[in-house]
């Protein structure tokens, strides 16, 4: 009974991520769980899930019941040796992973569609081995995936009106070596965050190593305690090592132009002895406009 208990506290989803009725089917599935009847936990842990049908707003969620809803599958497989639970694990793994490909179709590579379809993967090379008739019988039919659900349409960008040109009175003579002073400090600065971009790649990948050693070793089980935390957690850092690696890459790629552009004009400065600069900025950025006046030898 306690080996029950520890098993069914390590399938519970985390309560914050899952909606009043979701919650509510799950714990039956837990109470269902506990006195060892697998199919009705089964089928309660799918009713919560088809209750969060949106698969970007209710993400957690629906990841979180999908380990659960695995964890039982296998097990009933494991105690009645019938195929019948390795089909329906292959038909929700295809449905999670197909319904999280459709509303992010600008992350092909994310983590949890990975992590889906090489579970997916695993099972399909499972039945494969018990022969081509392992799912002649067809399962049931999950709930339509979110598949069909409106994709969000990311807002549009801000058109930023930079201000006119500085009058010039506004404008400020710069000298060369100030020009190759800035962009040396500023070249600098994108070469440190080209570091913190690279940090942030090596990180994700870390993290996403590991999460694929805790899946790896919990193949066939249920995942513990300490696992599921462990899951959770190198999830959450992967994620943000890969958000910190995205921005500093572009911040990294700006600072790089940047740099390179002040060490131009400060050639140029050097010939035309005419070089103006004025900053500008509106409610949504700000900028630098420089202004350059050629000169002719004699």
């Amino acid at each position: 009974m306690l080996l029950s208990l520890v098993l069914a506290l390590a399938l519970a989803p985390e309560p914050t991520v899952l909606s009043s009725e979701a919650a509510e089917h799950n714990k039956k599935a837990m109470m269902f769980y506990d006195n060892g009847q697998l199919a009705p936990a089964f089928e309660e842990f799918h009713a919560a899930y088809a209750s969060m049908p949106d698969a970007r707003a209710d993400r957690a969620g629906r990841e979180s019941l999908l380990g659960s809803m695995r964890a039982t599958l296998l097990e009933m497989h494991t105690a009645s040796g019938e195929t019948a639970p390795l089909c329906r694990l292959a038909t929700v793994l295809q449905a999670h992973a197909d319904a999280l490909a459709a509303v992010y179709p600008e992350s092909p590579d994310m983590l949890e569609i990975r992590s889906a379809r090489a579970r997916h993967d695993e099972v399909t090379a499972q039945l494969a081995a018990l022969g081509p008739d392992a799912c002649a019988a067809p399962p049931p039919s999950p709930p339509p995936p979110a598949a069909s659900e409106p994709v969000a349409m990311p807002a549009p960008a801000p058109i930023i009106t930079p201000a006119g040109p500085p009058s010039p009175r506004s404008a400020d003579s710069i000298p060369p070596r100030h020009l190759r002073i800035a962009g040396g400090v500023t070249f600098g600065l994108g070469v440190v965050l080209l570091g913190v971009m690279t940090y942030g790649i090596v990180g994700e990948a870390h993290h996403e190593t590991a999460v694929d050693k805790i899946d790896a070793g919990a193949a066939g089980r249920p995942l513990t305690l300490d696992e599921h935390a462990d899951l959770l957690d190198h999830r959450g850092e992967a994620r943000s090592a890969r958000t910190l690696a995205i921005g500093t890459g572009v911040a990294a790629g700006l600072t790089t132009a940047l740099g390179t552009t002040l060490f131009l004009l400060a050639r140029r400065s050097a010939r035309t002895q005419r070089l103006s600069a004025a900053p500008w900025w509106s409610p949504v950025g700000a900028g630098l406009t420089v202004r350059v006046q050629f000169g002719v030898a004699r």
